[in-house]
Order: C-alpha cells, then structure tokens, then sequence
C-alpha cells in the first residue's frame, strides 16, 4: 500500500501556510460532502481522506510529527490533548458552518456521517419526507468568526509623532445566503439536492467581499510589526457574528532617516574647512526642528557624532533612542581662483603633491 502523503491529499505544498490548508480543506470537503454526492462511495471515502488529512495537517504538534516520522507520527508521543482511547477531537476550520468539532481515530476511519451533519448544522443529519437532509435555517449552527490581520503602511515621521491612522480594507464574509455552502436555497432554506445550483448571492464561492473602515492609533515611537486588535471588525460568519480584526503597522522606509530600534541614523556633509577646523553645522530633525551640531576638528568621513535623546520616542519598556550623524565630507566643485591659490600653498606646507 502506497504511504498516505496528506500534503497530496489537499493538494497543497509541504510548505503550505495554515490559511493555504484551510482554503484547500474547505473547497475539497465542500466538493466531496456525502449530502452533496448522495450514494458516491468514492466520493464518500476521499471526503473522509480529506478530512483525515486536515486532521493532521491543521495541528502545528501532529503536522511537525507527521513532516518528521511520515505514517508513524500516530505511534510517537504527541502530549496532545483530548486523545482518549485512540480517538482524537479535530478542529474543524472548513469555515462553511456547522460545529467546530468531528470525531474520527487516528487512522480517519469510523466516521458516522449523520453524527457529522447533526454536529454541523444542529439537527442537519435528519431526513426529510423525500430521503433528502432537512437544512432548515431554525435548526442550523454557525462556524465560528474568523479573525482578520492586515498590514497598514505607516511612514517614520508619523510613527515618530503619533496620531490616529485611517484604513480601508477588504474582508470576505460567510455568505449569509448560504452559510457558505455556495448552493442556493429553496424557500423553506433547504439545499435541494436534485437541483443543485449556484447561490445567487456569492454565486457559488461560499464568500462575499465586505469592506471595513476605521481608524487605529499610532503611538509616538511605535515600531514595525506592532498590532493592535479591533474588536468585531474581523470576517462574518454564515449568522453575521464578526471576528476581531488585527491591524500589524508597517513602518516604512525613509529616504533620510535609518531605524535601528528607537535609534536613528542620518547623512550630513560637513564642509572640508569645517571638516579639517571644527566647528558647527544645521542639521534638520525627523520631527522637522533644526538644531545646530558642533564638529570637533579633524573629523573623518563616515564617524558618527550623537545627539542624546533624539531619536524615536520612548514606548512601553523603550526608553527614547538617540539620534546619529554620519559624517560625509563635502567637496565644493567651483573653486574660486583664490581659494585655489590658498589650497596649493596648504598642500605645499604638508608636503601634498597635487595637480598645477
């Protein structure tokens, strides 16, 4: 017997992303559900392997087991919980409705489908008059809310200050029509199974696109990668119930300015004169302030000088960051007569040969 490879199973790559194995374990089941393949042995037995595979796959410790030890992770220790008597509790994230939970050992056999359906629409495994599954809407659960993270570009200046940070973004919801099931309904909120047709609503994906709006705060020195959670402003499950919406700042690159944490970093040119005697240059602030920098004389290309405390602000357990200017000499191009005349006989005193 061939080695079951559940990645194949999906139909998803071994380094597929956790929202990659739901997506693909959401279309396969939906394709394959027994209720929608009345009487297709096969079709019920790769619906069965699809949700072994999901099993397995959807769980980081059976996942890691299964990458490392292949159809032997099952005898290895997982320490998971709620494994009793060869049966494991799966979560089940298909997203089209019903209860979070199936029921199925370790090998993916054993599966009673009407215990399936009456978790998963509430009363759905019930027959009606015609032999067909009642799903009325009365009796029906919903899956759980789904939880949405985006990035929000946010530029140096406006991490550096603060403020509140309007966006605009794009969600998919349950479809509400068809719980996300993508078949239409007849008028009693049943799936007729002898006249299957697309939701006029989401038209069969299932989803719908809705748009979130609002507004998140940006506290001054907040750094890349910082979240902040919206409660209720996530995805809509089938009975409209939202998940939250987590919002990841991503600071963006500044043509002047570097960031090494809370510190900065930033390019000034230095006259030579200046360079060579010392004394003081302007130099202009992420926050837009000007400031004058005293140069020691005799200071070299790419030395940097400080500016305590003037880098990004403090923020939770950061304290304020300092400032650094990274010298660069500046040569000027349209030497008068004069001051070639000057720099000759400075070369001559030190002994620099240069061009006549």
């Amino acid at each position: 017997m061939a080695e079951k490879d559940f990645y194949k199973t999906l139909g998803v790559a071994k380094t597929a992303s956790d929202e990659e194995i739901k997506k693909a374990h959401r279309k396969l089941a939906r394709k394959y559900h027994p209720d929608l393949n009345p009487g297709n042995k096969k079709a019920e037995e790769q619906f069965k392997q699809v949700q072994e595979a999901y099993d397995i796959l959807s769980d980081a410790d059976k996942r890691a087991k299964f990458d490392q030890y292949g159809e032997m992770w099952a005898q290895m220790p997982t320490g998971a919980p709620g494994q009793s008597g060869g049966r494991t509790s799966a979560r089940n994230q298909n997203g089209f409705g019903g209860s979070p939970y199936v029921d199925m050992d370790a090998s993916g056999e054993g599966v009673n489908f009407e215990d399936f359906l009456e978790r998963m629409f509430g009363g759905g495994g019930r027959r009606g008059a015609a032999g067909q599954p009642d799903f009325g809407t009365t009796s029906r659960s919903a899956a759980p809310p789904e939880d949405i993270e985006f990035a929000l570009d946010v530029t140096l200046e406006e991490a550096f200050r603060g403020g509140t940070k309007r966006f605009n973004v794009t969600v998919e919801d349950v479809c509400p029509e068809c719980e996300g099931y993508g078949q239409k309904r007849n008028s009693k909120g049943q799936i007729d199974l002898n006249n299957v047709s697309a939701c006029p609503r989401c038209r069969g994906a299932g989803r719908i696109e809705s748009a979130r709006s609002g507004q998140v705060n940006v506290p001054p020195g907040a750094w890349d990668g910082m979240r902040s959670k919206l409660a209720g402003q996530g995805a809509a499950n089938g009975k409209g119930r939202r998940g939250d919406l987590y919002v990841q700042l991503h600071i963006l690159k500044h043509s002047k300015f570097e960031r090494d944490g809370q510190d900065l970093t930033f390019d000034i040119s230095v006259p030579y004169t200046i360079a060579a005697l010392g004394g003081e240059v302007s130099v202009e602030m992420l926050g837009g302030e000007t400031r004058q920098l005293n140069v020691p004389p005799g200071v070299q290309p790419g030395q940097k000088m400080r500016l305590g405390g003037q880098g990004m602000p403090a923020l939770r357990d950061r304290k304020a960051g300092d400032a650094y200017a990274r010298v660069r000499i500046g040569v000027p191009r349209d030497l008068s007569e004069e001051e070639r005349i000057l720099l000759k006989q400075l070369a001559h005193l030190r002994n620099e040969p240069v061009r006549d």
